[in-house]
């Protein structure tokens, strides 16, 4: 049986790994580029504590909400990739305009951080099978080193998103633009990752089911 510190290390890694926070940062800075700094930081932290908060519930209950309604967990990662592509796609044709962007509702931008930033893009399908998958292998009720990998992962992405709001106010505004669209082209592809590995794994779960 692995230590308490080699499941947590373990975790970590693949948590990290899957989370992409490097990855997924630019994607928020361009976001929350129209707020001000300080309400720059302040969705850094409620981003992190969303996502925090996500897999610890997917920790302790996900697998069990996932059957109760049904929900199978290739059907969750086509749903999420559905998500991301749209969004990506608003993103790549700039469909919001300058005035609208300058004058973002911060409702708006919070709704957009929470889905499809938080879930499914960090908090996805694949990270919440990846805590499922470590709870099963714990001893105990409390799958405590799992927990204790998702507090320092969320960790992590706070630490990326702070970083990434203090270089964006250096962009100029027509760079961010750019930067904008090309996320939203990586979004799309993300998003269409997502749904053909749900499809894939639907189909070979239906494959070996014969």
């Amino acid at each position: 049986m692995p230590s308490f510190l080699d499941l947590v290390l373990h975790s970590v890694i693949g948590l990290l790994a899957i989370m992409n926070p490097l990855g997924n940062a630019p994607i928020f800075g361009t976001m929350v580029s129209s707020q001000s700094p300080r309400a720059q930081r302040i969705a850094a932290s409620r981003t992190s504590l969303i996502i925090l908060v996500i897999l610890v519930i997917s920790a302790l209950v996900g697998k069990t909400l996932l059957d109760v309604f049904g929900v199978s967990m290739p059907a969750f990662r086509i749903a999420g990739g559905v998500i991301v592509a749209a969004m990506g796609w608003r993103m790549l044709n700039g469909s919001q305009s300058r005035e609208a962007e300058h004058h973002a509702d911060n409702t708006e931008i919070r709704e957009r951080l929470m889905v499809p930033f938080a879930m499914p893009m960090v908090a996805g399908p694949g990270t919440i099978a990846a805590v499922i998958s470590m709870t099963s292998i714990e001893p105990g009720a409390v799958p405590w080193a799992t927990l204790t990998a998702i507090t320092i992962g969320s960790a992590a992405v706070w630490i990326t998103l702070l970083v990434i709001v203090r270089l964006e106010r250096f962009i100029h505004r027509d760079a961010l633009r750019v930067i904008t669209r090309f996320m939203g082209m990586i979004l799309v592809a993300i998003g269409v990752q997502f749904v053909v590995a749900g499809w894939l794994e639907a189909t070979a779960l239906e494959s070996a089911g014969r």
